[in-house]
Parts: structure tokens; C-alpha cells; sequence
């Protein structure tokens, strides 16, 4: 099981799992599929159950948005600038 204090983003590798995405955000793995799930953080996937992240993508998006409201998030709207 991964530790939330044993990566970050000098250490983590190029292309996350989930949990690891999940931990570098410091979201619930549950909040990272949802952002997934709704195409807030870019991802692919390699058959059933094997979603990648690039690193490079998940820091775009902590660059590119000031928050991410979960009621906003779920109803695909991102806030106007």
C-alpha cells in the first residue's frame, strides 16, 4: 500500500497509477476517479481497471485551475476565470 508521505512530485514517477495521482493531489482515490471519470485530469486507459496518469497532466491541472468545487466538478462546469 502507498504512502501519502512517501511520494511527491520530485520522486513520483512520469506516468501514476490512480493511488499515487491520488496521494500527489492529496485526494481520496475515490476523488481522483471522479475527476477522471469526469475528464478533469486527463488520463488513459490500458484495459479494465489499469488507468494511467502523466504526471505532466496532473500538474496541468493544478496550474490551470484556482479550485475545483466538487458541485461545479459534477456538473462539468469548470469556473470562469
Amino acid at each position: 500500500m502507498l504512502d501519502r508521505e512517501a511520494i511527491g512530485w520530485n520522486t513520483a514517477p512520469d506516468v501514476l497509477t490512480v493511488r499515487e495521482a491520488a496521494a500527489l493531489a492529496r485526494v481520496s482515490r475515490n476523488a481522483m476517479y471522479e475527476a477522471v471519470h469526469l475528464g478533469l485530469v486527463p488520463s488513459t486507459n490500458f484495459g479494465l481497471r489499469r488507468i494511467r496518469i502523466a504526471k505532466s497532466e496532473l500538474a496541468k491541472v493544478f496550474q490551470s485551475h484556482g479550485e475545483i468545487r466538487r458541485l461545479t466538478a459534477a456538473f462539468n462546469h469548470l469556473p470562469e476565470a
